[in-house]
């Protein structure tokens, strides 16, 4: 069956459109961390850039639908299936779930590829910088000079900070002692 893709919801599941109707599709075998979870933005933007926009070919597997009433498909563009390529490239783990578990071996193999070669989720995280510049090694909090906020490294508002506004906390009670407020989106 053929569908195109009309959104992209987070790096395992996206909006089709299949014959004029609109489905929520979730893919089969594998699993990618959430937009609010640490490297979800990532996730969910390597899944963009591989199928939105795209038309893609539906492979059932056993169950046609989740508890929620998404699709469960294998999903490809051509020759590659995205399922596949989300865990080659790193940005979603191999995740059995029975009965639908056709590719799972292929999966949990190129998982192990990813995880050996640290692409994706597997890369270091990056090393955060204090507020003089120096290497703080991981840093759990980061402020924002301008607006007196600080957030969990891995908030998306922290991709958008000017790296010389970026201050490193080590504790939340830090980040409050030097006047800064908790992130609303984020909540740390």
């Amino acid at each position: 069956m053929l569908a195109s893709v009309s959104e992209v919801v987070d790096g395992d599941t996206i909006g089709v459109t299949v014959n004029g109707q609109s489905y929520r599709l979730r893919y089969i075998g594998v699993d990618s961390p959430e937009p609010g979870e640490p490297r979800g933005i990532e996730a969910q933007r390597a899944n963009t850039e591989l199928v939105l926009g795209q038309t893609v070919l539906l492979e059932k597997d056993v169950s046609d639908t989740d508890r929620y009433g998404r699709l469960l498909r294998y999903v490809w563009i051509g020759d590659m299936m995205v399922n596949a390529e989300l865990v080659r490239i790193g940005w979603a783990r191999a995740q059995a779930y029975p009965p639908d578990t056709r590719y799972h071996e292929l999966f949990v193999q190129l998982e192990r590829q990813a995880r050996d070669a640290q692409r994706g989720l597997w890369a270091p995280q990056p090393e955060a910088t204090t507020a003089t510049g120096a290497e703080a090694g991981p840093c759990p909090y980061i402020g924002n000079r301008n607006s007196k906020k600080f957030h969990h490294h891995w908030c998306s508002s922290v991709d958008q900070m000017n790296e010389g506004n970026k201050v490193c906390f080590q504790t939340r009670d830090q980040a409050i002692a030097e006047g800064y407020v908790p992130c609303k989106r984020c909540n740390p």
